[in-house]
């Protein structure tokens, strides 16, 4: 079914692509294919290439993937450089408009100030600079640190069809790169720059790098908030070259929030790419996300209304980003840790170590303080996402037959919800005691040492599929019966609620877990 999908996105692109609309069209691309085959043949050597001045030559892709684009004109991008500082706030003035191709003069009139470090910002499909979301983090940086801070802003190259804008990355880094080469030639360190790219703008900042690299300039950091998945899971695909990895900085970190198996899901690479790759949640769908099934799929056909309906927990990896800078003012921090056994050790919740693990490591602003590797934590379903992180479990009674189903733990503390989705796989009974967990994040200083009680609702929900096999014992399988269930923090506090086979449906029961005391 996968190989279906994949043909069926690749026609779809195609055919969007080059604007088939009926068959003359059709019939006049296989006459022109075919006049290109045949010269093919004859040993004529064909790559066309369209170049622009500061910027370069593109050359059009094979035939055998002549769904892919060459870059729009610049002039048709638009692309913009909006130089903020902290100079610029004392005198209540503007930000400055920055350019590309005018050998740094603009840079040089500016407030830029080349003995401080650089950020850059680059919005990514369908964004802008101007996004109130950008704008804050560019003063959140200003306010953390007297530096330069620059948004790329390339409305009009990320604005048009995807396959469009794939194409306009490598072309905005390369503008980029002619940006970040200017202020280095004015006396900005290598090392001091850092550049933010979300989805498509996390390539864009490859691209750049690349540039630099050719001059044996390595770019301090990047910072890749769910780099785009759609045209950059294969090398075939978009090169190694047009695309973010661990070798474009000296510290490349990334946070996942929407990475998937299946390519027809997730906006996002799922992946490890960087020095650090951050997996919030698994770095799958989101906490209070309800992300449209085949999402990839639906937004080809839908690319002008591509919101956080369509792509929540892919614009979650800037929220947390934006979120991570306000922390520094705060206490609660995003602290994440790793797992032995990665990803599955973490959806099941056997990954939960104590809060003073020497190898956490704090994800989005802060992360060039730590180690390197790959981390996890949970998040909250809504601002803010800091807060702490809860491990809930259930031990089932023996007398619970084959069954695997969901149960649902539902904290109501605080005039505050946490849901816990726990999946109980007992598909292989041997009529013994079973254990499951799942890690979730509360209100942050929520639940401390101090909580001597914590009121729950809870449900159980067989799998569909487990329903329909088992028919005639439908209801005796709609049932989990338990023994305990627990909830504990990483400061070792640990909350129970016991009772030797209690029986929970669908219907869901009030449960109340009680302070564990040691002796």
């Amino acid at each position: 079914m996968k190989i279906v999908w994949f043909y069926f996105l690749i026609f779809f692109i195609f055919y969007t692509s080059y604007g088939i609309q009926n068959n003359g069209h059709l019939a006049r691309l296989f006459e022109y294919q075919n006049r290109m085959n045949q010269r093919r043949s004859k040993g004529t050597s064909l790559q066309p290439k369209i170049c622009f001045e500061f910027v370069g030559c593109f050359a059009d892709s094979p035939q055998r993937l002549s769904f892919k684009r060459l870059p729009e004109h610049p002039k048709t991008i638009q692309t913009k450089f909006v130089l903020y500082t902290r100079a610029n706030r004392a005198k209540n003035k503007e930000p400055e408009m920055l350019y590309y191709d005018d050998n740094s003069s603009s840079m040089i009139n500016s407030l830029f100030n080349s003995s401080k470090a650089l950020k850059v910002i680059i919005h990514g499909f369908k964004g802008s600079g101007k996004d109130i979301g950008v704008v804050t983090a560019a003063n959140l940086l200003l306010d953390l640190e007297d530096i330069n801070v620059i948004i790329l802003d390339w409305t009009r190259g990320a604005g048009t069809t995807y396959q469009i804008a794939v194409a306009n990355t490598e072309l905005v880094g390369r503008q980029l790169a002619v940006v970040l080469l200017g202020a280095i030639n004015l006396g900005t360190k290598v090392k001091d720059i850092h550049v933010i790219g979300f989805s498509l703008g996390a390539h864009v900042a490859g691209c750049a790098s690349e540039v630099l690299k050719t001059k044996k300039l390595l770019i301090g950091r990047i910072t890749g908030l769910d780099p785009a998945s759609p045209f950059f899971r294969r090398h075939v695909l978009r090169e190694r070259s047009q695309k973010l990895d661990s070798s474009d900085a000296n510290l490349v970190d990334v946070i996942h929030t929407d990475g998937a198996e299946d390519f027809t899901e997730g906006f996002g690479l799922l992946k490890p790419i960087g020095h650090i790759d951050f997996f919030p949640n698994g770095g799958v769908q989101q906490p209070g996300c309800n992300d449209i099934k085949n999402s990839i799929v639906y937004s080809h056909f839908h690319e002008d209304i591509l919101d956080r309906s369509i792509a929540c927990s892919h614009a979650r990896a800037w929220d947390l980003f934006v979120e991570s800078l306000q922390s520094q003012f705060g206490e609660c921090k995003f602290i994440a840790w790793p797992c032995t056994q990665r990803d599955t050790s973490f959806e099941q919740g056997t990954c939960f170590p104590p809060e003073n693990l020497k190898f956490s490591q704090e994800m989005g602003y802060a992360a060039d303080g730590g180690p390197l590797g790959i981390f996890y934590l949970p998040t909250r379903a809504e601002y803010p996402f800091c807060g702490d992180p809860l491990r809930a479990s259930v031990v089932v009674a023996k007398s619970v037959l084959k069954t695997l189903g969901w149960l649902f733990i539902k904290i109501q503390h605080k005039n505050e919800s946490i849901v816990f989705n726990i999946l109980c796989n007992l598909k292989n009974r041997f009529n013994k005691p079973s254990m499951f967990y799942n890690i979730a994040a509360a209100k942050f200083n929520s639940i401390t040492a101090e909580t001597t009680s914590i009121e729950a609702l809870v449900w159980y929900q067989p799998t569909t599929r487990e329903q329909e096999e088992a028919s005639t014992q439908r209801s005796r399988q709609e049932v989990l019966v338990i023994d305990k269930l627990s909830i504990e923090d990483r400061k070792e506090n640990r909350w129970e609620f016991c009772s030797n086979n209690f029986s929970i449906n669908l219907d869901g029961k009030s449960v109340k877990f009680e302070k564990y005391v040691d002796g």
